[in-house]
């Protein structure tokens, strides 16, 4: 029996993963969650650029399904469109990034490299 096997090192996108985290598994993440919030801010402009701030939003319009994934519930019931967006802007503004992981897995936004660490 090999007692001494050392575990060998988990190397994702070409950084090794380790514990606490590097500078260099904090860059790379930086990166990723800036392409992750160009997307999601891409999306909410596009709603911006339709939808009208004053009209209200129903429970299952494209803004709140939209928003529902990204800050993690429809409790917008009766607001108006602008401010509905202004708390989504919030949330991709501040998401960490664990959050903006799950949110680009349930948008299944497509990037080219993926968080690392998780």
């Amino acid at each position: 029996m090999i007692r001494d096997m050392k575990k060998v090192a988990k190397i994702e996108y070409g950084i090794q993963i380790v514990k606490p985290w590097s500078k260099e598994m904090y860059d790379h993440n930086d990166e990723v969650a800036e392409v992750v919030r160009e997307q999601l801010t891409a999306t909410l402009e596009a709603f911006r650029d339709e939808l009208d701030p004053l009209d209200t939003s129903f429970r299952d319009d494209e803004l709140q399904i939209f928003g529902s994934v990204v800050v993690g519930f429809r409790g917008w019931i009766n607001y108006e469109n602008g401010k509905i967006i202004d708390d989504i802007e919030r949330e991709i503004d501040n998401a960490p990034y664990y959050r903006l992981k799950e949110i680009a897995e349930e948008l299944e936004i497509e990037l080219e490299k993926g968080f690392v660490g998780f």
